[in-house]
């Protein structure tokens, strides 16, 4: 039952006038992430640039309409339920990447990460080569702070501009911002909408080795070939989730077309129709039994989207 439908048909023709990007209504999740899941959100819009972004988000703040900001939904597992928001997708727009100094890039949030690494590369500017062959957006690795290999993209990270309705945008400096493991604290209604990278100058073919030395590892250690949400649990101290996992047994471990991979543990792939309740299962099985024979509460890297009903 669409309880708030006509707010949200309303909504979708407001934008359809005010801005150029795309406006589709009732769209799958399922098409818009990286774990191919998810039921319909009612409205989805696609700003070309950082101004649509702020007067859609303008908008749902007037009228009390919830909403939510997504890149390539690499990190989500959206619900099979409908998801009464509107979807503000980055996709197809906010990707500028540019030098602004000797050693310094700005990139937008709705950029590709695999983008910025290629843009680096041929900058010849080093210290990105861990993000190779990641599926997310530069605003999706920022909210998370992305990492691999031990490295992580605050260590290259010196500022981020947002915006909050109803202050606008403004700047912080890496000091001013709260970063932890796979942790990044966003304020009531703060977007993401550009990063500022600090790296080091190094010989363009070394990047080049060693990026294609981290995409040969990943595709050796991670099911790329299937649809998945990367690691679903962040690694305990001093431990290794998918480690705590296979010692149990665990890998293989099927629950309709949702299953815990044969090749890397941390990671549940969708082998065609998985439900995000099949994976839900799932997830609460491996918790339990990390629980109960390990000792040790797995927290979720992943993030989940929407109300179960």
């Amino acid at each position: 039952m669409r309880v708030n439908g006509l707010r949200f048909d309303k909504a979708a023709e407001k934008f359809r006038k005010e801005i150029a990007g795309r406006v589709e209504q009732r769209v799958l999740m399922k098409r818009y992430t990286s774990f191919r899941i998810g039921g319909l959100a009612e409205v989805m819009v696609f700003p070309q640039n950082a101004d649509e972004l702020l007067r859609v988000i303008e908008y749902c703040e007037n009228q009390s309409l919830p909403w939510r900001v997504i890149g390539k939904g690499s990190n989500l597992l959206v619900l099979d339920q409908d998801l009464e928001e509107v979807v503000v997708n980055l996709q197809d727009g906010l990707k500028n990447i540019e030098q602004t100094g000797e050693k310094s890039i700005r990139a937008e949030a709705g950029a590709h990460l695999n983008r910025l690494v290629k843009f680096c590369q041929d900058s010849g500017l080093a210290g990105l080569e861990w993000a190779a062959g990641i599926p997310g957006t530069v605003g999706g690795a920022i909210r998370m702070n992305a990492g691999a290999e031990k490295k992580g993209i605050s260590a290259v990270l010196s500022a981020v501009e947002f915006y909050r309705w109803p202050g606008g945008r403004y700047n912080r400096s890496k000091s001013e911002l709260k970063i932890g493991y796979r942790k990044f604290e966003l304020g009531p209604g703060e977007i993401i909408l550009a990063g500022q990278f600090e790296l080091t100058k190094d010989d363009p073919v070394a990047i080049r080795e060693r990026l294609r030395a981290f995409l040969n590892k990943r595709r050796a250690t991670q099911p790329v070939s299937f649809p998945s949400a990367g690691s679903v649990f962040k690694n305990p101290e001093g431990n290794f989730a998918g480690r705590l996992i296979e010692e149990l047994g665990l890998k293989g471990l099927r629950n309709g077309d949702a299953q815990v991979s044969e090749l890397h543990a941390n990671f549940i792939i969708n082998r065609g129709r998985a439900k995000a309740s099949q994976v839900l299962e799932l997830i609460e099985i491996i918790r339990e039994r990390v629980r109960k024979e390990k000792g040790i509460n797995l927290e979720l890297e992943i993030e989940i989207v929407g109300e179960e009903k």
